[in-house]
């Protein structure tokens, strides 16, 4: 049920950016880089749960538009650092009321209350899941 959830919400939200040439996932990984929730190229493919192939395809896409730059460090130039552009931060301000209004026309006829358990039980199921799994490396899947 939550892949179905994933497929449907992915598809319904990717519809209300379509003018904005933007794909879902591109906006989900400019947000996670842009919120410091990832930092490198590894951290957002674990993140969007996509090969690192795939996401380094779509960080070159990202990088083409001028939305997302490699910053590799001085001291090690094997690192590389994930930055997001001024344009990359005004393009994900500017859908976030999209994705938000997509995701809330989905809940409106969930209560205050109901929507908080909701989200208190995903947590919890999320934090159980990821103390199981533990340290196995998360099933990758491409873009």
């Amino acid at each position: 049920m939550l892949r179905r959830l994933d497929k449907v919400m992915s598809a319904f939200v990717e519809s209300k950016l379509g003018d904005h040439d933007l794909s879902y996932q591109q906006w989900i990984a400019l947000r996670t880089v842009t919120e410091g929730i990832v930092g490198n190229p590894g951290q957002l493919a674990r993140e969007l749960g996509i090969t690192t192939g795939a996401a380094t395809r779509l960080i070159d896409v990202l990088e083409t538009r001028g939305l997302l730059e490699r910053d590799r460090g001085d001291a090690d130039r094997r690192v590389v650092r994930l930055a997001v552009t001024p344009a990359g931060r005004d393009m994900v301000f500017a859908l976030q009321p999209l994705v938000v209004n997509a995701w809330n026309e989905v809940v409106a006829e969930y209560s205050q209350q109901e929507a908080a358990e909701m989200v208190a039980v995903l947590v919890k199921l999320l934090a159980a899941a990821e103390r199981v799994a533990g340290d196995l490396p998360p099933v990758e899947r491409e873009a």
